[in-house]
């Protein structure tokens, strides 16, 4: 019975996760397609995807680096580097090391910033969307728990998970990045009548 109530609640979460766009909730329909926009936009441009997140959240902010970087055909950057993190955090804070990362790849305005963060509040997610805010960078937050958090609040686009735990949301969080990747790269699974094949010789998706 645990495992149906489990499954139940992730659907749940996910069917009743909230959309923003500049501050004003939309249909997750035009949302994901706005932010394909935003996203073939930046390839265009030769732009990049940053992505930074804590705990479980930077774990997925390095899975979509490199699954952008080796399948969407946008360079993408997760602060994943333990040395470079700890010199950031030791030299500055850890609340502005992700900004002195940033500051470091010189970050623009042709790139975007994904944060995830479950709380929505973190200080050095909060500090990354004001960096961009003052900037003029595009940002997508993904959060959870609370709603009306600071990210949610912050960032140009912004979806909400209304999960009250942690691992529910992360759960949800990381579909919805892959849903992102996968509307990019016009993957469709209930269209799939064979499994992708990711070997450099066979590769298939």
């Amino acid at each position: 019975m645990y495992d149906l109530k489990y499954i139940e609640s992730i659907h749940h979460g996910m069917v009743n996760s909230s959309y923003k766009i500049s501050g004003k909730k939309v249909k997750s329909t035009l949302f994901y397609n706005e932010i394909n926009k935003l996203l073939k936009s930046t390839q265009k441009k030769s732009g990049r995807i940053f992505f930074a997140g804590n705990g479980a959240s930077a774990a997925i902010s390095n899975h979509m680096a490199l699954d952008w970087s080796k399948n969407g055909g946008i360079l993408a950057l997760s602060l994943s580097d333990s040395a470079l993190f700890t010199a950031l955090s030791n030299d500055y804070t850890f609340e502005s090391s992700i900004v002195e990362f940033f500051k470091i790849n010189s970050i623009d305005n042709n790139d975007v910033v994904f944060t995830t963060s479950s709380s929505g509040n973190s200080s050095n997610i909060v500090n990354i969307l004001n960096f961009c805010k003052k900037n003029k960078i595009k940002t997508l937050s993904f959060s959870g728990l609370n709603k009306n958090n600071i990210s949610e609040k912050t960032s140009d686009f912004s979806i909400f998970v209304p999960s009250k735990t942690y691992g529910m949301v992360e759960c949800i969080h990381q579909v919805f990045h892959h849903l992102i990747l996968d509307k990019f790269m016009k993957i469709e699974e209930w269209n799939k009548n064979e499994s992708q094949n990711m070997d450099s010789k066979n590769f298939k998706l």
